[in-house]
């Protein structure tokens, strides 16, 4: 049977099948090695080296999203965004940090747009550059 994706360890074949028995193991149909692949525990997300389960992930999101959007409706600086960011990182990874960034900006957009559309747009922006030099200097992946 061939699972697109798996390769043999030992080999590199993709030519991989499914061994019948107790322990979930797999075997490679070209040079015959047999081996147990290193699976995440379902409900787990690896996040940052870590396993957490999905449930904590998304409170994690949850949360970053109201402290983002009520520090951002006050026009916070770099700094304090920075701050809220640092809370959330051994939670969650650099692409959910990015996504939930632009959707507290989306949510805090009607009262930026009070201070004018150039301040919006020039404080949007602040934001993400600010937000994506601090995830590649922490090296959250």
């Amino acid at each position: 049977m061939h699972r697109e994706g798996l390769r043999c360890p030992k080999c590199g074949s993709m030519r991989i099948s499914i061994v019948a028995g107790g322990q979930f193991q797999l075997k490679c149909m070209d040079c015959g090695y047999t081996w147990s692949p290193n699976l995440v525990p379902s409900g787990y997300i690896e996040v940052n080296g870590r396993l957490i389960h999905w449930t904590e992930v998304e409170a994690a999101v949850e949360k970053l999203l109201r402290e983002l959007r009520d520090a951002l409706e006050g026009a916070v600086d770099c700094e304090g965004v920075k701050a809220i960011i640092a809370r959330y990182i051994n939670v969650l990874d650099a692409d959910r940090i990015s996504k939930t960034v632009r959707n507290a900006l989306v949510q805090a957009e009607p009262n930026l747009r009070l201070k004018g559309r150039s301040f919006m747009e020039k404080y949007s922006n602040s934001v993400i550059e600010c937000v994506n030099g601090y995830l590649k200097l922490t090296k959250v992946t």
